[in-house]
C-alpha cells in the first residue's frame, strides 16, 4: 500500500469518526472546499481523484490537533480517536463550550442605520458545544466572531431580515468576494462586497436594489468591520 492510500484511508477514519461521516463538515474543519476533499476521497484510479500531498498533510494534522506523522500511519497511538482532536481553533472556554457574544445592534441591509464606528455593547451570549462549532466555523478562531441583527430586505433570500449574522471581525479588510459588515458615512450596512480595479462595488442580492461604487475620493469613510460567514434565518409560524 503506497503512502497516498494509507493518507486517503486515514482521512477517510477523521471523517468517519470526528465529522458524523459527512464530507461537508470534513471540509469545514479543514478550510478547503467540499468537491476538493471529496476527491480526496476518491478510490485510486476514479477520475478527478485527488492525492494528498505532503503539504496538505501537514494542514490535516494541524486542523485536527493530530501529531506529525499520524496520517502517514507514522504514530504509535493510531488506535483511537477523540473529539477534543478537532477542538483546536475554539478554545475560548474550555471544557464549558464555546460562546458567541451576541452585540446590541443591527446591520442594515437597505439603506442603513446611524451608528458609532465601533460595535456596540453585549446583549447576551450563545453558547455551542465545541463539536458543534467545530461543524458551523471549522478551524477559524471563535474568539472575535460575534453575531449581529440584520435589518431590510435588499440582501433576501440570502439574509433576511431579522436573521442572525455571524461576523468574523477579525477580518476588518477586504478578504475576496463576499458578504460584509461595513461603515460607510457612519451608517453601518451588510452587503456583497466585489472589488473591480480601483472600486468596490456593493451588491444587494435582492434585484430590485441597484449595485453602488465605492471610489478613492470614498475610501476615508468607509470602515469595513467584519466578514460575514453565516447567516441564521429566522422563520415564524402564526397559528391566529
Amino acid at each position: 500500500m503506497n503512502k497516498f492510500e494509507i493518507r486517503r484511508l486515514n482521512l477517510i477514519r477523521l471523517k468517519n469518526e470526528l465529522c458524523d461521516k459527512k464530507v461537508v463538515n470534513l471540509a469545514r474543519v479543514l478550510n478547503k472546499d467540499q468537491g476538493y476533499v471529496s476527491r480526496l476521497l476518491y478510490e485510486e484510479g476514479k477520475k478527478n481523484k485527488k492525492n494528498i500531498a505532503d503539504k496538505l498533510v501537514t494542514d490535516i494534522e494541524s486542523a485536527f490537533n493530530l501529531p506529525r506523522g499520524w496520517l502517514d500511519g507514522l504514530v504509535s497511538d493510531n488506535n483511537e480517536l477523540t473529539k477534543q482532536n478537532t477542538n483546536t481553533g475554539n478554545k475560548n472556554n474550555g471544557n464549558d463550550g464555546v460562546k458567541i457574544e451576541v452585540l446590541d445592534i443591527s446591520a442594515s441591509c437597505g439603506n442603513g442605520i446611524i451608528t458609532e464606528r465601533e460595535f456596540a455593547s453585549v446583549l447576551r451570549s450563545i453558547e455551542f458545544t465545541h463539536e458543534f462549532a467545530l461543524k458551523m466555523f471549522g478551524r477559524r478562531s471563535t474568539d472575535l466572531i460575534k453575531v449581529i441583527t440584520a435589518k431590510g430586505d435588499s440582501m433576501t433570500p440570502t439574509i433576511k431580515s431579522g436573521a442572525n449574522v455571524f461576523v468574523d471581525t477579525k477580518i476588518n479588510y477586504f478578504d475576496g468576494d463576499g458578504v460584509y459588515v461595513f461603515i460607510f458615512d457612519n451608517e453601518i450596512y451588510i452587503k456583497r462586497l466585489q472589488i473591480t480595479g480601483t472600486e468596490i462595488i456593493v451588491i444587494s442580492d435582492n434585484s430590485i436594489y441597484e449595485k453602488w461604487r465605492l471610489d478613492k475620493q470614498m475610501m476615508n469613510n468607509f470602515h469595513i468591520q467584519g466578514k460575514v460567514i453565516i447567516g441564521q434565518n429566522i422563520e415564524y409560524i402564526y397559528f391566529d
